[in-house]
């Protein structure tokens, strides 16, 4: 990326350590003085000043003549080659390294990663400015020396600069130049200048690295920064949108990184500087400066008013993104407004899902009141919050279309017709509240994602969803009107199944191997199907809030559950054996179960991996259920503190959030296998001397009264023999149910970053 600071920085390095060499060179602007001098020049030039013969002529790629080759390899350097873009560059420039003497050092600037990676020994990455070192550097440039009663009075002013700056020093030194000496209004008005073109300086110097990319690589280029950016999605996500005939999408995508043109998050979300994407929306704008019906590209609110308003649009436009209303101005918009864009690719109309509707249904003649006929066949992508039709247009072929997204709408029929759907990856129809059926997809053979969550006529799922291979989400959350989810067809794909919310759901049997996630809270079913035991990939099941009665004992085949939440199931009688995986088991309020079943052998039962049980208000256990939670209890705590024993190779405490594990059930006394005990505010316990820390750990055990607050608040304060130091303390926070506590409990738990702080503090 230009305008960091990279040329200035090297500068600034050069000029501080040259005196120490025999020679030294800066070479400045290699790209620009390459391409109008000549690679060989500059290759004289380079050389003409390390040994300081300036008639010296090269005008050979193979090497240097034996007599230079021999002086400098007696001699050590010092050498910056600035605003490199190619790495033949340096292959003419040097031939190999070795060619200087011992202790030489060769700096290299460029807005390429690539031309470095195989020709330098370290790469660093000049980042922008904090905010704090932009204000400083701002300051310095805009008020100079003058009194700092003027900082203090365009205090406001100069926020809005270092905010659309980004930490880039060449932007913030420009425009402090730009107000040096003016007043608000000068200030103001520049501003408001770049929300719509960026300074020209500024421009020519980004522009550089968008000059370098070839055809291709500027349209995904423009592609990013004109639309995905704000879509905050990630680089499959791009791969998809993007592929084309010649599957080059992740080569460029990469080319676009080693010119810090893009970034890629941890997530794989792709953004980019805000600087640069005002250089790319300059770009686009430069395409038709009067007419924005003929760019590649619509972002803007005044331009997109402006081409659907007079119906403007042209086959040059390939994407628009949109948030309605346009300048809260109302639109009576043509059937045929799309008619004219037959390359649009690309199409997002956004609006707040918390309004009622910018299309109300009596109003619908007043956007649309010829309806609309048509959507240009190449889209790909389609996204419009608050869809006023009640399907897509009938001239409308969706052959190209891969993500489909119409959440808040009036659809009651996707489509009249059969569509060639082999595209589509990703359908959302989220708050379709008109849906009674979901379409048929039978000719959507690719379909991952769909999304019907929130349709509250929905009451039928359309047979052929269980037919699609390579679904791997279906989300049907808060479908109230859902009653029946049914399948023979086992799904080969399926992953994760929200039901949770559909209130209505009383029968369900959807089987699939590779199911990951399966929630079910808040709905009226009374069991589970006995066949979930073979869905052995299962990793995560809610059924908190449901009717449901019992689990079926095939339950305890699933040995990758992690998490199973039966909280508030109120009907439930008796918990069968579970999997010994389960970290996570929420029983809280089941105020009908009786009985809880655990593996026979306490062999058996250290075989479990429960961290976090939490049994709050089962007030109906029977006596030898509650017995046997304990000593289940008192295995796993003991088993976690012994494995983290096991593996300590510090005392670090910072991290109060580590793990740890905690177990809660109804009872009224500490478990007898804690020696430790007190029913005041303190307890004193003797530590041997010298006991190392891997063999020092603290369980804690509680009676959690009736009468217990909203949290629980624990404060450990250490003190050695009769000195007590305040600040030796750690603060605990337990967490207690959602509801009133019913009745005492026994809270067990072995915190990792507590036992670590007072074991580093018992030594």
């Amino acid at each position: 990326m230009g305008g960091l600071g990279k040329t200035t920085l090297a500068w600034e390095v050069f000029n501080s350590v040259n005196s120490q060499y025999e020679g030294s060179c800066f070479l400045g602007n290699v790209r620009e003085s390459s391409a109008r001098e000549g690679i060989f020049s500059l290759k004289s030039k380079l050389y003409s000043e390390l040994i300081g013969e300036p008639d010296l002529k090269i005008d050979s790629s193979n090497g240097l003549p034996p007599f230079l080759e021999k002086r400098l390899g007696r001699m050590k350097v010092i050498i910056v080659l600035d605003d490199v873009n190619d790495f033949r560059q340096l292959k003419i420039l040097f031939g190999t390294r070795e060619q200087f003497g011992p202790g030489s050092r060769i700096i290299v600037t460029s807005r390429d990663k690539q031309v470095l990676h195989t020709e330098v020994d370290f790469i660093y990455e000049v980042k922008p400015l904090q905010v704090d070192e932009a204000l400083r550097l701002f300051n310095s440039i805009a008020f100079k020396h003058e009194h700092r009663d003027l900082e203090m009075e365009f205090h406001e002013q100069s926020k809005k600069v270092i905010e659309y700056a980004k930490g880039v020093p060449l932007v913030l030194e420009v425009l402090g130049h730009h107000v040096h000496g003016k007043g608000k209004e000068i200030w103001e008005s520049l501003l408001e200048k770049l929300k719509n073109m960026p300074d020209k300086e500024v421009h020519n110097v980004m522009k550089l690295s968008y000059d370098d990319l070839d055809r291709h690589e500027k349209k995904i280029f423009l592609d990013i920064a004109c639309f995905f950016k704000w879509l905050h999605v990630t680089e499959d996500y791009i791969k998809l949108l993007l592929k084309d005939e010649i599957n080059s999408v992740a080569f460029v995508l990469e080319r676009l990184k080693d010119k810090a043109l893009i970034t890629v998050s941890e997530r794989t979300i792709v953004s980019m500087h805000d600087i640069i994407q005002e250089t790319a929306y300059e770009i686009v704008r430069q395409e038709s400066i009067e007419d924005p019906g003929k760019r590649s590209r619509l972002w803007g609110s005044n331009d997109i008013y402006q081409v659907l308003r007079g119906d403007k649009g042209s086959e040059a436009i390939r994407s628009i993104s949109a948030k309605l209303p346009l300048l809260n101005k109302k639109l009576q918009l043509s059937p045929q407004v799309f008619a004219k864009m037959s390359n649009l690719h690309f199409l997002e109309l956004l609006a707040p899902y918390t309004c009622p509707s910018y299309f109300p249904q009596d109003q619908m003649s007043l956007y649309f009141p010829e309806g609309l006929e048509s959507l240009p066949n190449e889209l790909r992508f389609l996204l419009w919050m608050h869809y006023p039709m009640e399907a897509l247009p009938t001239q409308f072929s969706a052959e190209n279309l891969q993500i489909l997204s119409l959440p808040v709408n009036r659809v009651k029929k996707l489509w009249h017709q059969e569509q060639n759907l082999r595209s589509l990856k990703r359908v959302s129809l989220l708050c379709s509240n008109q849906l009674t059926e979901s379409p048929d997809f039978s000719n959507a053979t690719n379909l991952e994602v769909l999304n019907l969550g929130w349709s509250s006529k929905l009451i039928h799922v359309h047979p052929s969803v269980f037919s699609l291979e390579k679904l791997t989400t279906l989300y049907l959350a808060n479908c109230v009107s859902l009653t029946s989810l049914i399948s023979d067809t086992h799904l080969r794909s399926l992953r994760s199944l929200y039901l949770d919310g559909c209130t209505a759901l009383k029968e369900f049997s959807v089987i699939s191997m590779n199911m990951v996630k399966l929630y079910l809270d808040h709905t009226g079913i009374k069991q589970l199907p006995a066949s979930i035991g073979i869905q052995s990939k299962l990793e995560v099941l809610s059924v908190a809030n449901s009717t449901i009665e019992y689990l079926p004992e095939s339950i305890k085949h699933l040995l990758r559950l992690r998490s199973l939440n039966l909280r508030d199931c109120r009907e439930l009688q008796t918990l069968p054996e579970l999997p010994p995986n389960i970290e996570d088991l929420n029983v809280e309020g089941c105020i009908s179960l009786k009985t809880v079943l655990f593996p026979v052998t306490v062999a058996e039962q250290m075989k479990e991996e429960r961290k976090k049980v939490a049994l709050w208000n089962c007030v109906a256990l029977d006596q030898h259920s509650l017995e046997a939670i304990g000593l289940n209890a008192q295995i796993n705590i003991l088993k976690f503190a012994h494995q983290h024993l096991s593996r300590l190779e510090s005392d670090s405490y910072q991290d109060y959030d580590a793990d740890g594990a905690t177990y809660v059930y109804p009872g009224s006394r500490i478990p007898k296998w804690l020696l430790h005990r007190t029913i005041g505010d303190h307890i004193t316990i003797d530590v041997p001397f010298g006991l190392p820390s891997n063999q020092l750990g603290f369980i804690f055990a509680f009676i959690v009264p009736k009468v217990a607050s909203e949290g629980l608040f624990l404060n450990f304060s250490l003190s050695v023999g009769d000195d007590e130091d305040e600040g030796n303390s750690i603060k605990l926070r337990l967490p207690r149910p959602g509801q009133e506590i019913a009745s005492d409990h026994v809270y067990l738990m072995y915190d990792v970053a507590c036992s670590n702080y007072l074991s580093s503090k018992a030594k």
